[in-house]
């Protein structure tokens, strides 16, 4: 069943993935030609959504890569590089885009409003069809998953399926802008579209470059709360202290903590048993991974760090 799950998950990844990379090209040839920049704004907001696609669909497939010798953390950095790669380049073109729009609002060109009106309506129905496509799935899938690893899964179609979702939403705007300009030949339509869509981008994205920025740098969530977990830990009562505690985020599901933890002289078991506790108290902060090392107070004084 599991096996059959992650199939089904891929093929319509894969659907999606070649029908929203249909999109982007014909936007972006009907933008150049039809001189529309909202058209081409549409295109990268589409490109986007390929990218955080193919980011679900590696995902699908590296998750049930284990690690090796040589990549002792498997590929769950690969998430994150590529979300950093993806909002990066995406920053730069949409800041491309709204100084282009500034300037056509000064200097309006003429628009071919009928290329626009029928290739923002085509985007408009194929993200319908893809978002519906995921949704459809995510409904099915969100009460049969059966661990952990399968709700990570179903979390990354959940938002690529809300990408989608507001690139339909957007191309449908595009569509409104077209008919305006054909009735109406306000031309100026298409660079403000175009500066309000660029604005919301630029929203959507800039929260993914910053966390998949700090994951790369090898930092912790923001919201997360560094001095209650240091708190947490030693409201053990066998826990005389700690230093060097270290906590980063491996990727956006996972998060490491290292450190050295003072004990009195304790048997091997009652430190297994001490670390179960501390797995089991650490998870609820998402904290699914610790290393820690055990010190007596003489080897603390000894050790200078």
């Amino acid at each position: 069943m599991h096996i059959e799950s992650i199939k089904n998950k891929k093929n319509i990844l894969f659907i999606t993935i070649v029908l929203n990379l249909i999109i982007v090209i014909s936007q972006i040839i009907a933008g150049i030609y039809s001189h529309s920049i909202s058209l081409i704004t549409d295109a990268i907001h589409n490109f986007q959504d390929v990218v955080s696609l193919i980011i679900a669909y590696v995902a699908i497939v590296f998750m049930a890569k284990k690690p090796t010798p040589k990549m002792t953390f498997g590929y769950k950095r690969a998430e994150s590089i590529a979300g950093f790669v993806n909002s990066a380049v995406l920053i730069g073109a949409i800041i491309l885009i709204i100084i282009t729009g500034i300037e056509r609002l000064f200097s309006p060109q003429p628009v071919e409003s009928v290329i626009v009106i029928i290739v923002g309506a085509i985007a408009f129905v194929i993200n319908s069809i893809s978002a519906y496509l995921l949704g459809f799935h995510s409904h099915n899938h969100n009460h049969h998953s059966e661990c952990h690893h399968h709700d990570e899964e179903d979390l990354n179609i959940k938002s690529a399926y809300l990408h989608l979702l507001s690139d339909a939403v957007i191309s449908l705007g595009v569509v409104i802008g077209g008919i305006a300009m054909y009735l109406f030949s306000i031309y100026w339509i298409d660079p403000v579209l175009s500066i309000i869509f660029s604005i919301y981008i630029l929203k959507e994205t800039t929260p993914v470059f910053k966390k998949s920025l700090r994951i790369l740098m090898e930092g912790i969530p923001e919201e997360f709360n560094h001095n209650l977990v240091i708190n947490e830990i030693r409201t053990f009562p066998e826990i005389i202290d700690i230093h060097d505690i270290h906590i980063w985020a491996l990727s956006s599901k996972d998060i490491y903590l290292t450190g050295h933890i003072v004990v009195e002289n304790k048997e091997i078991s009652q430190l297994e048993n001490l670390i179960k506790d501390l797995e089991k108290k650490l998870s609820q902060f998402g904290i699914n991974h610790i290393t820690v090392q055990f010190e007596t107070k003489n080897f603390k004084c000894e050790v200078k760090h």
